[in-house]
């Protein structure tokens, strides 16, 4: 992806090379952003190291200097050949991307987009091996916008959206400019190490961003307890401290490597343990439903056909659809749920005569009577607890019905 190495390619002769642009020492440190699936390192960001008569800036100090767009544009240009030349000089850069971040200047008109292009070209860097950063929540998208982008995703470049989750992410901005890439906040996976809600959200948000069609970057991975909540979250890339701190030439994999392993085996432990205890608890409930569905059949009322599966501890309730996905009747209620619906929930607690039809567990067991299905976990309109759902389409009187029943999804201890 990227072009040959240099022959010397110490630190040393990296730190000699000096990049000056309108008064800064525009300098560059690396850090690793690793595949989880390939367990080995697939790009490195680029981070400004910027100095003003040796005394050192952050990026964002050091861009407050110029305050007009021409002005941030022309810095950006500076900013990004200092980063790509110094890639080249990786003694590792080959099948690697660099990721670069990309002022909104830079991208707010067409003309701008072609010079960011034309620079990357120059040094010798092909499109296809440059991910370009850009800020979602600072971006004002219009024609001329899309324009840019489009420009550069023709001409080879990836784009990833930066900081999501933060402020005021907008998921209509990122369908717009339909990236490669969705770099995770920090702070939401902090959010997601404390607070258990938005650890159990995490690997939906994954789901939702793959739906859109972009791989998704974790940030802010410093402890090991990071590491884990990043693997459950199904998340495809990471990056952080605790995989390799940002330097003039990042660490190997053979450093990074072994302290991915050590996390991914405890998480298949426990997953191995989790999948044993779901598979009886399913396995249980699989057999008490069949049992009540042969009742059904036989001519036994409901109530008593039902009482197999209301008797096992993770079932909620039972219920039954007619063809059309209407309910028949009130819901069986299992003697462990609560008395009575929490009275914010109440106008939900009455589902006689719903219509279940757009259901998944409905629309599969209608459309393969006597063939046991289980849904994927959701939310439950009627109490609001997560659960999945089996359900069977079976004859009753010769009509067909869909015997259901949600099981309670239980939240793992953290």
């Amino acid at each position: 992806m990227a072009g040959p190495t240099r022959p010397d390619t110490s630190k040393e002769c990296m730190a000699m090379t000096p990049f000056e642009h309108a008064g800064l020492t525009l300098g560059s440190h690396f850090q690793p952003i690793y595949s989880l699936a390939h367990r080995r390192t697939v790009g490195v960001e680029a981070l400004l190291r910027a100095e003003q008569h040796t005394s050192p800036l952050s990026p964002a100090d050091a861009y407050a200097l110029v305050t007009t767009p021409e002005q941030r544009h022309a810095l950006d240009m500076a900013v990004c050949q200092a980063h790509a030349n110094r890639f080249t000089q990786l003694p590792y850069n080959a099948d690697r991307w660099l990721f670069l971040n990309v002022d909104a200047a830079s991208l707010s008109r067409p003309e701008r987009a072609a010079t960011l292009l034309n620079t990357i070209r120059d040094l010798g860097l092909e499109p296809s091996s440059v991910v370009l950063e850009v800020l979602e929540h600072v971006l004002q998208v219009d024609e001329a916008l899309i324009e840019s982008v489009n420009l550069l995703k023709k001409a080879g470049f990836l784009i990833a959206i930066d900081d999501f989750g933060v402020g005021h992410s907008n998921l209509d901005r990122v369908c717009q400019l339909e990236p490669d890439l969705v770099k995770f906040d920090r702070h939401l996976l902090r959010s997601a190490v404390s607070q258990p809600r938005t650890r159990n959200l995490l690997p939906r948000l994954v789901h939702l961003m793959h739906e859109i069609g972009a791989l998704v970057v974790e940030e802010g991975i410093e402890t090991e307890t990071d590491v884990l909540v990043a693997l459950e979250s199904g998340c495809d890339l990471v990056q952080g401290y605790f995989i390799a701190r940002p330097s003039p030439v990042p660490d190997q994999d053979t450093a990074i490597t072994p302290r991915i392993d050590s996390r991914w085996d405890e998480l298949m432990v426990r997953n191995l343990l989790k999948r044993k205890i779901t598979r009886r608890q399913i396995e249980l409930a699989r057999q008490s439903f069949v049992q009540s569905a042969i009742a059904l059949m036989q001519g036994t009322p409901f109530e008593q056909a039902a009482m197999p599966m209301l008797a096992m501890p993770d079932v909620i309730r039972c219920f039954l659809l007619d063809s059309e996905g209407r309910q028949l009747g009130r819901n069986l209620n299992s003697q462990q749920a609560p008395k009575s619906t929490a009275p914010k929930f109440a106008p939900l607690a009455d589902t006689t005569g719903a219509v279940w039809s757009r259901r998944s567990y409905f629309q599969h067991a209608i459309d393969q009577p006597g063939v046991l299905y289980m849904s994927e976990p959701y939310l439950s309109m009627t109490d609001t607890r997560s659960c999945i759902t089996l359900s069977m389409a079976i004859e009753i009187d010769e009509a067909m019905h869909v015997l259901c029943a949600d099981v309670l999804v239980k939240r793992t201890s953290r």
